[in-house]
Formats: structure tokens, C-alpha cells, sequence
């Protein structure tokens, strides 16, 4: 288990917040239920909401990947919280839903949910500097279990680095750890151009015991700042992290999403 996936900001609060309406919809078959579907609908809504007063964007690429293993309702999910890094979603109000039935091009009949939301988003990032960045590359997309795991890090000025794995399979323990520093590697003040994790330490991907799948996605989180911040070791939820994330300033995150296969 070690997760990661890239994207990058600076953050600073910000009390601006806009009203938007998006519409999000799903097609679906008997796969998957009706609830299921509509809920997956409301979740690209509020993604177009966040793209539309974040002017960010998740491709295509990204989500075929991790649905082919973890299934389009969770992959999407996914990508909205991690999204959702840089604003936050308020006084949410469903204006409309519709369940429609019609026949592909195939003969093949399929059901669409549509979803038409109201919501206020507010921006709580905003780019300080842009001179201030860094790159994150891992040494494999995808992992087998035992496999080691080396990140190249690549970056302009010294920065506070601290690495964040996301397991949003697990459901009974905590589903994000802090992976950098650790005990093994105690000083993540990065001064070099170029830096290699691990540095005193192995990095192995192990594949989780409570998962009946053949494969299954992870996500490592970046944290980027000016200043050291004393993390907690472990957050229960995603939304957790998100929480503690945009109460400080002058930071940036990246992530990083792995594919392990048994």
C-alpha cells in the first residue's frame, strides 16, 4: 500500500464564494442501481461546480485509469475530493432530478440520471508564487505486490515536504497515513534541485488484505511548504486532511495515483 498522483497549488484563504448551477449525468445498465447512479450524477455536478469557479479540470486519461480498477462511481468520487482541495462546496440544493430510459446504438437499452444542482463554491487557494514549485515522478505506474517504490522530486527553492498515503478502499481503520517524514527520515527540509525518496528507508507496495479485487487504486498526497507544520501521523477520513490542509498558507499539493495488481 503507498499511494500518489499530481496536481499542484498554492494556498492562502479566500472569503470570495460564487453561486453556480451544473448538471451532472450517469448512464447505466442493471450493473449498477438506480440510487447509485443518481449519486454518482450529483457527484459530477459538483465537480462541474468546482471546475467552473476553479477553472481546473480532471482528464479523461486519469479517470479511465483508476475506473478500470476501482469502478467509475468510486474513481470519480475519488477525484472530487482530491479536487475539492482547493474549494469547498456549501449550501448545496438539488434543483432537479430525472431517471430516463432509452435504446443505443447496439439495441441495447440503458437508463440516464441527470442532476441538476444549485451550490455556492469557495475559492481557499490562490497561486502566491508562481516561481515556487515542484515535480513529483514515481519510478512505476503500476505495482505488483512487494515491488519497491522510488520517487524523483524535483523543485526550484527549499521547501517543508511532507507525504500523505490515501487508501480510500479501507473502511474500518484510517484511511490516510503519513508516510514522510518517519522515523528512518526525520529532516524533510529539501534543499537540493533533485531528490530521491527513500533516502535511510525501503519503500514497499503491499497489497491489502481486506480487498476481494484483482487490483486496486492508491493515492500519495504532497504537501509543499515554507514553513515545517507538525502533522498528525493519521486522519479516519480524506475530508479530514482537506480540513487541516486549508487552514494554512503558503502551501502546495500535489498527488499521485498507483495502480497495485496481485
Amino acid at each position: 500500500m503507498i499511494k500518489y498522483f499530481l496536481i499542484i497549488f498554492f494556498i492562502f484563504i479566500s472569503a470570495s464564494a460564487e453561486v453556480v448551477v451544473t448538471e451532472g449525468s450517469y448512464t447505466y445498465t442493471g450493473e449498477i442501481s438506480k440510487n447509485d447512479a443518481c449519486s454518482l450524477a450529483k457527484e459530477r455536478a459538483k465537480l462541474k461546480a468546482l471546475e467552473k469557479v476553479l477553472g481546473q479540470t480532471i482528464s479523461s486519461d486519469e479517470m479511465e485509469n483508476c475506473s478500470e480498477v476501482d469502478g467509475k462511481t468510486s474513481c470519480e468520487r475519488n477525484q472530487f475530493f482530491l479536487s475539492s482541495f482547493n474549494g469547498d462546496i456549501t449550501g448545496l440544493q438539488q434543483l432537479d432530478k430525472e431517471v430516463t430510459t432509452e435504446k443505443i446504438s447496439s439495441g441495447e437499452e440503458v437508463s440516464i440520471c441527470k442532476i441538476k444542482i444549485r451550490s455556492n463554491v469557495k475559492k481557499t487557494t490562490n497561486i502566491l508564487d508562481s516561481s515556487f514549485d515542484f515535480n513529483v515522478k514515481l519510478n512505476e505506474k503500476n505495482f505488483r505486490d512487494g515491488e519497491e517504490l522510488k520517487i524523483d522530486i524535483e523543485l526550484n527553492k527549499p521547501i517543508y515536504l511532507t507525504v500523505f498515503q490515501w487508501l480510500p478502499y479501507e473502511k474500518k481503520d484510517f484511511q490516510v497515513h503519513k508516510v514522510f517524514p518517519n522515523e528512518l527520515e526525520k529532516d524533510n527540509y529539501l534543499k537540493d534541485r533533485s531528490f530521491q525518496l527513500p533516502q535511510n528507508a525501503k519503500y514497499e507496495i503491499y497489497f491489502p488484505n481486506s480487498s476481494q479485487k484483482n487490483s486496486v487504486d492508491e493515492y500519495l498526497v504532497f504537501i509543499a511548504s515554507k514553513e515545517n507544520i507538525n502533522w498528525p501521523d493519521k486522519y479516519v477520513k480524506i475530508e479530514e486532511l482537506k480540513k487541516a490542509y486549508i487552514k494554512e498558507k503558503f502551501i502546495i499539493y500535489k498527488y499521485k495515483e498507483y495502480t497495485i495488481y496481485k
